[in-house]
């Protein structure tokens, strides 16, 4: 897997840690546990109304991550977000390098997560291999979710726009019809509505939301469909309506009489926020407007706001635990936002380097899962981890690509 030469010891450091994780993901795999894969099962499930339970339980799971998964006789499985976001890395290596194996890799990614799809929908599809379990809410293992719908589609879009291959616009295409004709849409206010996380919830989730948006806006670009562009109009209107005036989006919307936990939907967390943004640039790329460019630059002043002077990417409820989904969105949300947002490369630095330090093990580059202040959670999550830590590292060297 060979890329360029750098005398830049920062770029370096990144080509480093994706070689290694290059050569985890070949020996390992992507079959493996999850951070809710756990949380999924009943007992687990059942406790988590209770603050202090649920905390203690978590606590536990993250001290015995094997162990507890064993001896509820969790099995490892493949998670279609994690093809989506190791296919997104190929695909950026091969446009660093012109490398033909980088390409390669990405389009046989892809056609491993077309054979996963949920058959008998509008469109192409994905859900999570376990039940998704919370507060009023029970989703059935692999019902469709718009969040690893939007990856996937990103991922599609990409390989489009390296090959022209018909094929993956239309895959693209079919993922928009999903979204536009099964995702319920949760009236709002003012006309404005909000895309469901699944066919078969009615949470308002502004990162789930927008990643619908965005998908259908950026494929309707590159399909020519203006008539589609206009179809995501009400909910981006949703989320910009929300954005509270400290920059910040909470993870959603709940309201009264709502079976949904009011004080998980209130919360503001790092790799959220991260999305919520990253969604908001991709449409803004595509229907540019006033509206969006300042809530764009308001929501990245907050967003900087969760990334200490030393990197600790953290969340806006507290510092502990680190989690490694969030300091691979800090580099990835930063890289993504370069373009338009002075010093929003260098804040992905910063979160690299701490990341490289406090969570990376040094035998073979797997990223950790959660550090604490006095204990870290030393399990290898393929999706969770590996997989977003290689789509952060792919875009940062993207990005970076004219320093070597």
């Amino acid at each position: 897997m060979p890329l360029r030469l750098t005398n830049d010891r920062d770029i370096h450091l990144a080509q480093e840690w994706i070689l290694q994780l290059h050569t985890w993901l070949r020996r390992h795999g992507l079959a493996g546990y999850d951070p809710f894969d756990i949380k999924a099962h009943p007992w687990i499930s059942g406790i988590q109304h209770r603050p202090l339970l649920r905390k203690g339980s978590t606590a536990l799971c993250d001290i015995f991550p094997t162990l507890s998964r064993r001896l509820l006789r969790i099995q490892p499985a493949i998670n279609p977000k994690a093809l989506a976001l190791t296919a997104l890395g190929h695909l950026r290596l091969h446009q660093i390098t012109g490398d033909a194996v980088h390409l390669e890799n990405g389009l046989n990614t892809l056609e491993q997560l077309s054979h996963l799809a949920v058959p008998g929908h509008a469109g192409p599809c994905w859900g999570y291999p376990f039940p998704v379990r919370a507060t009023g809410l029970d989703c059935p293992a692999y019902t469709p979710v718009s969040v690893v719908c939007a990856i996937a589609g990103e991922a599609f879009l990409l390989a489009h726009e390296i090959t022209r291959d018909q094929s993956h616009l239309d895959t693209a295409l079919g993922i928009a019809a999903f979204f536009l004709e099964e995702l319920p849409r949760i009236p709002c206010e003012n006309g404005a509505w909000c895309f469901a996380y699944t066919p078969v919830d009615r949470r308002r989730v502004h990162n789930a939301n927008l990643l619908a948006a965005e998908h259908i806006v950026k494929t309707a670009e590159r399909a020519g469909n203006a008539a589609m562009k206009e179809e995501a109009g009400p909910a981006i209107a949703f989320s910009l309506s929300a954005q509270r005036e400290d920059g910040a989006w909470p993870y959603g919307a709940s309201g009264a009489g709502e079976p949904y936990e009011p004080k998980l939907m209130g919360l503001v967390d790092h790799h959220h926020t991260g999305f919520v943004l990253r969604a908001l640039h991709g449409i803004n790329s595509v229907l540019p407007s006033p509206e969006l460019s300042g809530a764009l630059k308001k929501g990245y002043r907050f967003y900087r706001t969760l990334i200490r002077p030393d990197g600790t990417p953290i969340n806006a409820y507290g510092t502990w635990p680190v989690d490694i989904h969030a300091c691979a969105e800090g580099i990835l949300c930063n890289s993504v936002l370069a373009e338009l947002r002075p010093g929003a490369i260098d804040a992905a630095l910063l979160v690299m380097r701490w990341t490289h330090y406090a969570m990376r093990d040094p035998r073979d580059g797997a990223p950790r899962y959660r550090a604490y202040p006095f204990f870290t959670s030393r399990i290898v999550f393929p999706r969770w981890g590996v997989a977003w830590m290689y789509r952060a590292l792919a875009e940062y060297l993207f990005v970076t690509r004219k320093r070597y």
